[in-house]
């Protein structure tokens, strides 16, 4: 217990005063003439005893309220429950960081109204409970580096009122070391720390390596909670096909994840292209399963495209659309590699593509180049010799990146070992003579989907005279195989590109493949799915570098362009369109855009020079708030508790009442009214017994 006026306790040594008049009250007795005093004598000497313990009753009652007066006046008060500053040293006043959280999340209701406005006004209520001359940091989810300072009462209130919604959604953990890398420079000051929340679990985990709050300073957690609510988001799209082609349909898949108890349906959905609605379709939700839907469409003319998926979902509408770009080709650049550059199989590949009506540019080369690699899509590797580690891995880093490659063996030719390693391919195998034919065709692969209107049951497939009887690796899929089950074409995926591998020549002595009806279709086919046309789709703060394909011959000059295509109200910027001058760095055929730090908002944005528009992309607010399951006050008091952090505290109060709390917590409980109480109770007890013993 502290007193705030402890002087006042020297009060207490008047309490010896009752005492003394006690002892030293001699009472005048009048003279009374009684004819006979003898009977009376065993009833004087009760009563004086009686008497005697009734004043030592009075005296105690009596004393108990002048004591309690005096500690009364004293002011005493309990110290605050967690006093991280224990040295007792003020000489700089406060310093007082407060977070309030403004992301999307904050946008839904709660009892006393929005969650974003109950805690700006509660944290305004916080700042008045300071001194002018305190010091005060406001930060929020935008992790500005204007809030990284201190500011005055006025400035602090000032800040407060000129918060709105953030694009961003901050870890507790990196709010905690944000806040305290600020606290820290105000060594002389008592340090406190107010973070106004809404305890969503995907963001105020306390993870177990998650480091302690630094112990000097008092953290309170004021949470402002949301009515339960089902949410429904977009989570991810992808393509069936992995080339967009021009005039060819399409079909676009869509994941929408949701938190809803309930089954809900027909729920609408839509899909629009450059601002144009192409599909729309509707939805079902299962409970506790995310739903797989389809919308389709035709890619139309060739070019770059901004798609945006759009739901209606009401209160939560912050996710309800998915932006993306993608790029729409008419042109497809084929390399054919060879050694023997007018070789009936060479000329047979590229009267192949010749068919499509210009849709691929094949080309044939006898030499490589890293340049030449990376402008392709797809690279056909026919009777091509062993060229070393650097041609290998030049390859590897192709097929990863979302290319493809089609590998014809030459008769009796020793596999090229490095290729085959770097792409985690066996390459060991004898070539075998043979009477051999295709029997099965794996029809139900993706890789034919579509390909025959119809298959006949009985039909003519290529022959084998000489087959290469190569291991099979187990991530390998055998796509077409002999009747004495032999692999005739194998495919093995990676993680954007794929490699075929055929285990006959081109050569009409191994086989008649090339003049085989089968050829054709297999090779279009196989350019139709080269190539895995990125979709170019991220979420803002999580999305730090874009990477696409592309071979600029100038970087200095790309700019990132807002695009204005999409006019749906929800994702215009709260500022004016701009253009930004990102950090650009270019690899052998691709670019790598550094998006982190941009102030940019949910939408569609091109990097273009001054005369070509190179990529597109959608961005889109974070989805890590979506499933807003927060904790309850007892689930993160209990985690606390868990930690061992003394100096956190939750605190759970309305705005009302948040000023005596933010009192108790910088100057304790107040208790000079507990014991003017008491000195009146002691006062009514003293006249209770004294007309109990007067009557």
């Amino acid at each position: 217990m502290e007193f705030v006026h402890p002087e006042i306790l020297w009060g207490l040594c008047a309490l010896v005063i009752p005492i003394i008049i006690h002892l030293l009250h001699f009472r005048r007795f009048r003279r009374v003439a009684f004819s006979q005093v003898a009977f009376l004598n065993a009833v004087q000497k009760d009563a004086r005893a009686m008497q005697r313990i009734r004043h030592w009753w009075v005296l105690i009652t009596r004393m108990l309220a002048y004591a309690a007066m005096v500690m009364a006046f004293a002011q005493p008060q309990l110290p605050p429950p967690s006093s991280a500053d224990s040295s007792g040293i003020n000489r700089d006043g406060h310093a007082i960081s407060l977070y309030i959280d403004n992301s999307h999340s904050m946008e839904a209701q709660g009892e006393e109204g929005q969650l974003l406005q109950a805690a700006r006004n509660k944290a305004a209520l916080v700042v008045e409970q300071f001194s002018p001359t305190d010091r005060f940091q406001i930060l929020t989810c935008d992790f500005s580096g204007k809030d990284q300072k201190f500011l005055t009462r006025a400035q602090a209130l000032e800040r407060i009122e000129s918060i709105h919604t953030s694009q961003q959604a901050r870890e507790i953990s990196e709010v905690l070391t944000r806040m305290q890398s600020q606290l820290t420079k105000a060594i002389d000051s008592k340090r406190l720390a107010y973070l106004f929340s809404d305890l969503q679990q995907s963001t105020h985990a306390l993870a177990n390596e998650m480091d302690a709050p630094d112990t000097t300073i008092s953290w309170y957690f004021i949470p402002e909670l949301a009515g339960g609510s089902p949410n429904i988001w977009v989570d991810s799209i992808w393509f069936d096909e992995p080339m967009r082609i021009a005039s060819r349909p399409a079909a676009l898949r869509i994941r929408l994840s949701h938190n809803s108890n309930t089954a809900v349906s027909g729920i609408p959905m839509n899909l629009s292209i450059n601002g144009d609605r192409v599909a729309i379709g509707t939805f079902n939700l299962v409970p506790g399963l995310d739903t797989d839907t389809v919308l389709r469409f035709n890619h139309g003319l060739a070019g770059l495209k901004e798609g945006m998926v759009s739901i209606e979902d009401a209160p939560i509408r912050f996710d309800d659309n998915w932006n993306f770009g993608f790029e729409v080709t008419d042109n497809v650049r084929i390399t054919i590699l060879t050694k023997q550059t007018n070789s009936e199989t060479a000329s047979s590949i590229k009267r192949v593509f010749a068919t499509a009506n210009g849709l691929y540019n094949a080309e044939i080369h006898s030499s490589w180049t890293p340049e030449l690699i990376a402008k392709s899509k797809l690279i056909i590797l026919c009777d091509w010799e062993p060229q070393g580690s650097g041609f290998a891995q030049e390859i590897a880093d192709f097929v990863k990146n979302g290319g493809s490659i089609v590998y014809l063996p030459k008769y009796n030719q020793n596999a090229d070992i490095q290729l085959f390693e770097s792409l985690g391919l066996p390459h060991s195998g004898p070539w075998i003579e043979t009477d051999d034919r295709v029997r099965s065709i794996q029809l139900n692969h993706p890789f034919f989907r579509n390909m025959f209107a119809e298959f006949p049951e009985r039909i003519d497939l290529p022959n084998a005279k000489r087959i290469w009887n190569r291991k099979i690796a187990a991530s390998e899929e055998v796509l077409a195989s002999t009747e004495l089950g032999r692999p005739f074409l194998s495919q093995r995926q990676f993680d954007r590109g794929q490699a075929f591998i055929f285990h006959v020549s081109g050569d009409p002595e191994s086989s008649n493949l090339t003049r085989h009806a089968l050829w054709i279709p297999l090779l279009l086919r196989m350019a139709e799915r080269a190539y895995a046309t990125p979709i170019n789709a991220g979420e803002i703060g999580s999305l730090k570098r874009w990477t696409f394909a592309a071979d600029v011959p100038n970087i200095s000059e790309l700019r990132l362009v807002r695009s204005n295509k999409q006019s749906n109200p929800s994702t215009k910027s709260n500022e004016d369109s701009g253009d930004w001058l990102p950090e650009v760095r270019q690899v052998p055929g691709q670019i790598q855009v550094l998006l982190e730090g941009l102030p940019i908002d949910p939408g569609h944005y091109v990097l273009s020079d001054l005369s070509h528009d190179w990529a597109t992309i959608g961005l889109n607010l974070d989805r890590k708030e979506s499933n807003h399951d927060a904790y309850s006050l007892s689930e993160f008091s209990s985690f606390i508790d868990q930690k061992g952090w003394n100096n956190v505290k939750l605190l759970s109060m309305t705005a009302s009442s948040l000023p005596q709390v933010i009192e108790q917590s910088e100057q304790g409980i107040s208790l000079w009214k507990a014991f003017i109480i008491f000195a009146l109770i002691a006062l009514a007890i003293e006249t209770i017994l004294l007309r109990t013993w007067k009557a």
